[in-house]
């Protein structure tokens, strides 16, 4: 078992029992000595993970609570989102998908599969990058100043992907994403995949999170989208509503160069 899978096990083990564990407890529950396991005891109480109480006994640490608050937070945008979701892609017959940011990636955490034979499905928890991909440059766009800087040095040193932006191009459709508030992809990550995406808010109107629609670019060309964009937005307004954003119904503008 490695360090990481013993962590995780003690925290589970943690927030499975009251909130409180002994030393010689976990040492049992995992079969391994208590002299390994106070050493990655102590480690997690200095990280805010565990809170020593008493001598030999820990509890969950304020950083898991933090931790904790954060995926609540993501929770609710999901409870939110999927009634819409499943709306826009009945209406539209295409796959919808949700995507946050953590650090420098991207990752899907509600996913509606399209209704046709051949659709995009992605799978929920896995890490994308953020420079390729319409949800990816949308959630970029918006993402602190030190995280487009490190992403735009990573698309100058090596590019993702042979349809990747160049560096010049990111920069351009990153400021043209937030004027028109659409991103589009077609082909970047993955051949013959095309995106489009649009942001969603917050009641203290940051952008929490990307809903994209994407499905084959023999089917989903810029003129398609250009057709499905009204019902698109509509979408992430009406899920950034529902999370207490109080702007304006829909952006009238246009969206030429927030993608490909």
């Amino acid at each position: 078992m490695s360090v990481l899978a013993k962590s995780a096990r003690i925290l589970d083990l943690g927030a499975d029992s009251d909130g409180e564990r002994t030393l010689t407890s976990i040492a049992t529950a995992l079969g391994q000595p208590r002299s390994s396991i106070h050493r990655l005891l102590s480690e997690l109480v200095q990280l805010g993970l565990l809170t020593r109480v008493g001598t030999n006994t820990y509890a969950p640490g304020p950083r898991l609570a933090r931790w904790g608050q954060a995926a609540e937070g993501v929770d609710q945008i999901v409870r939110v989102a999927e009634p819409t979701m499943i709306r826009l892609r009945d209406a539209i017959g295409e796959s919808v998908h949700l995507y946050v940011r953590e650090r420098d990636t991207r990752v899907c955490v509600a996913a509606v599969d399209g209704t046709f034979e051949l659709r995009h499905f992605t799978e929920v928890g896995k890490p994308l990058p953020l420079s390729v991909g319409a949800s990816g440059k949308l959630l970029l766009a918006f993402a602190d100043p030190p995280i487009q800087r490190q992403e735009l040095r990573r698309a100058a040193a090596k590019p993702l992907t042979p349809r990747a932006p160049s560096l010049e191009v990111l920069d351009a459709q990153l400021a043209a994403i937030v004027d028109t508030d659409w991103s589009t992809s077609f082909g970047e990550r993955e051949e013959g995949l095309a995106a489009a995406a649009v942001p969603i808010r917050n009641h203290a109107a940051d952008v929490v999170a990307a809903l994209s629609v994407s499905g084959p670019t023999a089917r989903l060309t810029a003129a398609r989208f250009d057709v499905l964009a009204p019902e698109i937005v509509d979408a992430g307004v009406a899920i950034s509503k529902a999370l207490g954003w109080d702007g304006p119904a829909a952006r009238s503008v246009s969206r030429a160069g927030a993608g490909d």
